[in-house]
């Protein structure tokens, strides 16, 4: 039930990646996969906005409107789906920058120069900054509850009806600090669903990708051979669920321009 969208914007100066997995039902990942690039598109293209996003170096509102106008657009009472979008952007010197919103656990990891970079939170019931926020909601959760109504995610988009039942589910995405890679630099992402996390750490995942481009050092790297070549260890490893991958390296992206 997971979807993928890649969708390049603004004569190639912004790039957005994002992964979505459902849960009861792939109606609101498909939809989901559709209407949110849609939606940060139409926001990119509004007057300003890129020139605001350049200057600052930042594009936290685009992220936030364009997950609040896709909750509000999904016709979903018993459907959910998470979202992890990264959005990528080059400014005048062909610096590139890199910044992620999600909601759920399909998460995503960047690595740049060697330096493992986390970009997404964790949003299942069971993890630490969940029970806290639920907690300051007066309603904490018991030792060992892992569902609330059944699911293990506490944030998410769709599902209108549990989050009109209880309000310890939410729709609002965290979104990360900037990531800044110089034209210097060495970086990749990968962007999963929870099927590779539950079998691959971050650490061992960012180094599936190091130890592949290492043995084929000198030969054309596809982007889906890596992602293929992840994908596979996860298969593996015997993970349990249906699996999403995407790869994305800055090197190439970076001599492609």
């Amino acid at each position: 039930s997971a979807a993928t969208s890649i969708l390049l914007l603004v004569l190639n100066r912004f790039g957005l990646f994002a992964i979505f997995d459902g849960h009861g039902g792939d109606g609101a990942a498909k939809a989901a996969s559709r209407i949110l690039p849609e939606n940060v598109a139409k926001i990119l293209s509004q007057k300003g906005t890129i020139e605001r996003v350049l200057t600052c170096s930042n594009a936290s509102d685009v992220l936030k409107c364009a997950f609040d106008l896709t909750e509000a657009a999904l016709n979903h009472q018993y459907e959910g789906c998470t979202a992890t979008v990264l959005l990528i952007w080059f400014d005048q010197n062909k610096d590139c920058f890199a910044q992620c919103a999600n909601l759920g656990d399909s998460a995503c990891i960047m690595n740049v120069e060697g330096k493992p970079i986390a970009m997404t939170e964790d949003h299942r019931v069971v993890s630490t900054t969940e029970r806290a926020r639920i907690a300051k909601l007066g309603n904490p959760l018991k030792d060992g509850e892992s569902r609330i109504c059944g699911l293990n995610l506490c944030r998410m988009l769709g599902d209108k009806f549990l989050k009109e039942q209880d309000p310890r589910f939410s729709k609002e995405p965290y979104v990360s600090p900037v990531v800044q890679i110089s034209k210097s630099c060495s970086a990749f992402a990968l962007i999963a669903s929870d099927g590779l996390w539950d079998v691959i750490t971050a650490k061992k995942a960012a180094q599936l990708v190091l130890d592949y481009k290492e043995r084929n050092m000198g030969q054309e790297i596809s982007a889906d051979g890596v992602a293929d070549h992840v994908l596979s260890e996860a298969r593996n490893l015997r993970t349990k669920d249906n699996t999403s991958v995407i790869f994305l390296d800055f090197d190439a992206m970076r001599m492609g321009r």
